[in-house]
């Protein structure tokens, strides 16, 4: 009697399990017509991913961020560079004259590549395709699925078209360089749960993502043919720091989770970790309409966002969409003296947090300025004390 009584408990409980697991159909796959909000800190605080297995429990409502990112889906045969892409089915604009191409199957959304800007951020116009495409999400979804997936790119350029800041340390005078990017994938859904981020409650799916990519550069000189260049170029200039980023050029390896429910489009949250994969680095989480300042994804303009506003002790200055350079970031209190000041360079997305606790409750103004003196953006920021 008391075996039977264990087992009856062992299959109800095993029951209720199999019951709780989130299966997602390809209606998460994003389709011509959606559009997606999205959000991203860049210093995200007192979040945990957690560990593998059911039933987990992540609270992320400490993510902030000072807008909202809005991402329109359209056919694809509206890109400007659909000739390029003739059987994709959707695009996205990612900046201006610049487009991600996709093809969707019943179990597949996969990138096939961009037209107008290149992924490294060289600021060069490129078509980088995918060979095969990139898939970034499978269907269906489930507990335990794993999934591997590779991927190449390959683009030339003319030797014109990269900073002088690149090519006046090199040792040689290339006509042409070429990026060649090698792309290894190995993705498992290792828990699921409950998430909570600002604004929303979602049943997800934890996809465990594990990238390994080489990066190289090529250069070709004359008659002579493409010669890999990469060590030399890493040992003549700093590249990360000036394309913004890490491990731009070699090998590296980045983990990330994403978290996937059936009730949005959207990641719920994409969380990337440190060099270490130890901390998280970035999240990109789901915009709720928590967040009032909604901004399209292809008209960012260039400036400064100052947020939580108001604030209380602490206020993070978020730089956006800013040419590479150095730049002065000032506040005035509300007669126009200045109060304090700081100096950053800044290449990419650069987010600061800056203790305003000495600052009296009040008006202020924030301003950023160029390395020439000129101003970029004033805006104001609010003090409130508790």
């Amino acid at each position: 009697m008391k075996q039977s009584l264990l087992l009856s408990c062992f299959v109800i409980i095993l029951w209720g399990n199999l019951a709780a697991q989130i299966s997602i159909s390809n209606n998460y796959f994003p389709a011509v017509g959606d559009t997606i909000y999205s959000a991203i800190d860049n210093l995200p605080s007192e979040i945990s991913i957690g560990s593998e297995g059911p039933n987990q429990n992540w609270n992320f409502t400490t993510l902030q961020a000072p807008f909202s990112r809005r991402t329109i889906f359209k056919a694809a045969a509206e890109g400007t560079f659909f000739d390029e892409y003739a059987s994709a089915e959707l695009l996205a604009e990612l900046v201006e004259n610049a487009e991600s191409y996709y093809n969707v199957t019943d179990n597949r959304y996969e990138l096939m590549g961009f037209g107008g800007s290149d992924p490294l951020g060289l600021g060069i116009q490129a078509l980088p395709k995918y060979t095969p495409a990139l898939v970034e999400r499978w269907a269906p979804l489930d507990y335990n699925d794993t999934h591997s997936s590779e991927a190449n790119i390959s683009y030339a350029f003319s030797a014109d078209d990269l900073p002088n800041e690149i090519t006046d340390p090199l040792p040689i005078s290339p006509d042409s360089f070429r990026v060649r990017l090698s792309l290894s994938r190995d993705d498992v859904v290792d828990a699921w749960g409950k998430m909570t981020i600002p604004g929303g409650v979602y049943n997800v799916l934890r996809e465990k993502r594990t990238s390994q990519q080489d990066v190289r550069l090529d250069a070709k000189i004359g008659f002579f043919g493409w010669q890999d260049i990469t060590d030399i170029v890493l040992e003549a200039v700093d590249i990360d720091a000036i394309l913004g980023m890490e491990n731009a050029l070699g090998e590296s390896t980045t983990i990330s989770y994403h978290f996937y429910s059936d009730e949005a489009k959207e990641a719920i949250a994409i969380v990337t970790m440190d060099a270490a994969g130890e901390n998280p680095s970035r999240v990109e989480f789901k915009g709720n309409d928590i967040i009032s300042n909604v901004q399209n994804v292809n008209a960012l303009k260039p400036g400064v966002y100052a947020f939580p506003n108001p604030a209380i002790v602490n206020v993070r200055f978020e730089f956006s969409n800013l040419k590479p350079g150095n730049y002065t970031l000032r506040i005035y209190n509300i007669l126009g003296v200045e109060i304090w000041k700081d100096q950053y360079h800044v290449n990419g997305i650069r987010t600061e947090k800056v203790d305003i606790s000495s600052l009296r409750k009040g008006t202020y103004l924030y301003s950023l300025s160029n390395d020439k003196g000129k101003t970029i953006a004033t805006k104001r920021l609010i003090v409130i004390r508790p």
